[in-house]
């Protein structure tokens, strides 16, 4: 069955900035990141595009097998929908009548298998209430921190 992932939102918000997408999770306070071919996944996850036409499009504009493709990119999916960035969707099994991403005119580029970065450092920081949950020192300094 094709499916059709989304961006689990309102909890999970992202902005791409020069290849790169950053991702974060206002549910679990993480926040990740993913470069070249997961930054491009990910925005064809934003235009509603289905795994296979996910596939087709990377396999059109990435230079490996059929099948290398299939395989990283259906696990790099997986690891968004564990991660709770993505859900899935119902798909109504229409076609798409999108038009398919040019490759670039220097030819097919090399695939790279997408990495999704998890980063847990700023946890604490997101989840801090500036108002109720900071000592005498002030913001950011939580009543709790050995820091006073």
């Amino acid at each position: 069955m094709d499916r059709l992932f989304v961006v689990n939102s309102p909890s999970v918000v992202s902005e791409i900035i020069d290849g790169e997408v950053i991702i974060m999770s206002l549910k679990t306070g993480n926040y990740y990141s993913s470069d070249k071919v997961g930054a491009e996944v990910w925005s064809w996850i934003e235009d509603g595009r289905t795994e296979d036409e996910i596939h087709r499009v990377a396999a059109s504009r990435y230079r490996a097998s059929h099948q290398k493709i299939r395989e990283d990119l259906s696990a790099f999916l997986d690891l968004l929908l564990q991660h709770g960035l993505v859900r899935e969707a119902p798909n109504s099994g229409a076609q798409s009548s999108r038009e398919e991403v040019p490759s670039p005119a220097s030819g097919h580029e090399p695939f790279v298998t997408p990495e999704l970065g998890v980063y847990t450092d700023m946890k604490d920081l997101l989840f801090l209430d500036p108002i109720h949950d900071v000592g005498e020192v002030g913001w950011p300094v939580s009543k709790d921190s050995d820091l006073r």
